[in-house]
């Protein structure tokens, strides 16, 4: 496989969609079409537990699937902006909480690979604070929740909800795991 030429069929402020043209398996000229973060794809999850052992939980309206996703804070990096950088910034623009100890970084991972270069690196951290939604864009609706392991069960078992994938794997971690 070898990749030809990629152009850009229509852009806004964060996202580009794609034609990449390639060369298949069988030798022959392909096109893939793709959606591209105009940042490189990096993004950061911040998974954060706040007030005695409760993970920092969102509820919000995501345009595409037309409804809530059940997920945690998380946000694009900026340019030249570090990881560490972007999850406190993200934390606080999201939540109003400040992010107050780094305990891992993942590597960026790919989020939907044949669908977006978008790659997630997730934080697990704490964070202390009054929970508002005053730093949200005009495009955001979000809502915060502090939540115990038994409350993050209950709402995992309601099958009314939409989930993250992201967000079910460390939902599934601090219940059974904690960090």
């Amino acid at each position: 496989m070898k990749i030809l030429k990629k152009e850009i069929i229509s852009s806004s402020k964060y996202l580009n969609f794609v034609a990449t043209k390639f060369i298949n398996k069988n030798n022959e000229e392909s096109i893939w079409y793709s959606a591209e973060r105009n940042n490189g794809g990096k993004t950061v999850v911040i998974a954060a537990i706040a007030d005695n052992d409760k993970l920092v939980v969102t509820k919000e309206f995501r345009v595409p699937i037309g409804g809530y996703e059940w997920a945690l804070p998380a946000g694009l990096v900026d340019e030249n902006e570090s990881i560490e950088t972007t999850a406190i910034r993200e934390l606080k623009e999201e939540t109003n909480l400040e992010l107050t100890k780094i305990v891992k970084i993942t590597p960026y991972m790919t989020n939907s690979a044949g669908l977006t270069n978008e790659m997630v690196s997730i934080v697990f951290a704490y964070a202390k604070g009054e929970i508002n939604q005053s730093g949200n864009e005009q495009s955001e609706e979000i809502e915060t929740f502090l939540m115990s392991k038994v409350e993050v069960k209950q709402l995992m078992n309601d099958k009314s909800k939409t989930f993250s994938a992201k967000a079910w794997l460390i939902f599934d971690k601090f219940i059974n795991q904690g960090w």
